[in-house]
């Protein structure tokens, strides 16, 4: 090293240490009832506030996402017509189990609060609730339950006692919505899959349709955003499977046993984690 950055090394190092002398000795001359001190105090407070509350609602997100999990294995453990209307009830109950405990906690906690701010700590969990209400919907009535449906689910009364009652609502972002609508395609695809194997050539049919349908209305969506847009890829390959498997149904259904009429991994699509699970 040269003698001219050696010099300019060591003015840096005694700068800071200047600087650092200087601020820890005005900060001791303040007095205690310092405005500033009361500033900073009061900013410190609302961070840790901020914080706790953050650390909150991801614990209620996991909470979410476990139970939304265990709902969408317990719809496809079904086989038969009246095992499939006692999962779908069971389903509904526990799905609105999900919106009267922890998802009413988050509105709870981001009441008169700009819910965006924790937009981050929820979404996971909201994105797997939406694939689990979904399917459920799907599975049910053959009909996709709607964003504004959803939302109104998410709104509660809260009585006050002598006071009058309040309405709080679970904020559910549309992007959110749309991300699940994404990891839908593959539990169709599962679905459509596990359905060759039972026999029942309609399901697969119909879970192929909605797939290609929902991939058709994706295709049309300008500025989707990163994580949709990632998420696109999967979809797309969700969209080849299910149709390879309806393909193999048609063509070959009365030559082959259903288990040979499932579909191969095709050699374009690369072993990689799945990324329909959403993002904290």
């Amino acid at each position: 090293m040269s003698g001219k950055g050696k010099y300019r090394g060591n003015r840096q190092r005694h700068s800071h240490t200047t600087l650092s002398h200087v601020a820890k000795e005005t900060a001791t001359s303040l007095p205690a009832d310092s405005p500033v001190l009361a500033m900073f105090k009061d900013a410190a407070l609302k961070l840790n506030d901020r914080q706790d509350r953050h650390e909150r609602l991801v614990k209620l997100s996991r909470d979410i996402t476990i139970e939304s999990k265990r709902i969408i294995f317990l719809l496809h453990s079904v086989i038969t017509e009246e095992s499939a209307e006692k999962a779908v009830k069971e389903a509904n109950e526990r799905l609105q189990k999900l919106i009267k405990g922890p998802i009413k906690s988050v509105g709870l906690e981001l009441e008169n609060i700009p819910a965006y701010l924790h937009s981050r700590a929820v979404t996971a969990g909201l994105q797997e609730f939406i694939e689990a209400r979904t399917f459920c919907s799907l599975m049910e009535s053959k009909v996709i339950i709607t964003w504004p449906e959803v939302q109104k689910e998410f709104q509660y009364v809260v009585k006050n006692g002598d006071e009058d009652d309040r309405t709080v609502t679970t904020l559910l972002p549309q992007t959110d919505y749309m991300l699940g609508i994404a990891d839908l395609t593959g539990e169709l695809m599962r679905k459509a899959i596990n359905s060759i194997s039972s026999g029942d050539s309609q399901e697969c049919f119909h879970a192929c349709q909605v797939v290609r349908d929902l991939y058709t209305g994706y295709l049309g969506l300008f500025g989707m955003g990163k994580e949709l847009a990632r998420k696109m890829t999967t979809t797309r390959n969700n969209v080849a499977k299910v149709e390879a498997a309806v393909y193999a149904l048609r063509v070959r259904g009365g030559e082959a046993p259903p288990l040979l009429l499932l579909p191969a991994k095709p050699e374009w699509e690369v072993m990689e984690h799945s990324d329909d699970e959403g993002f904290y």
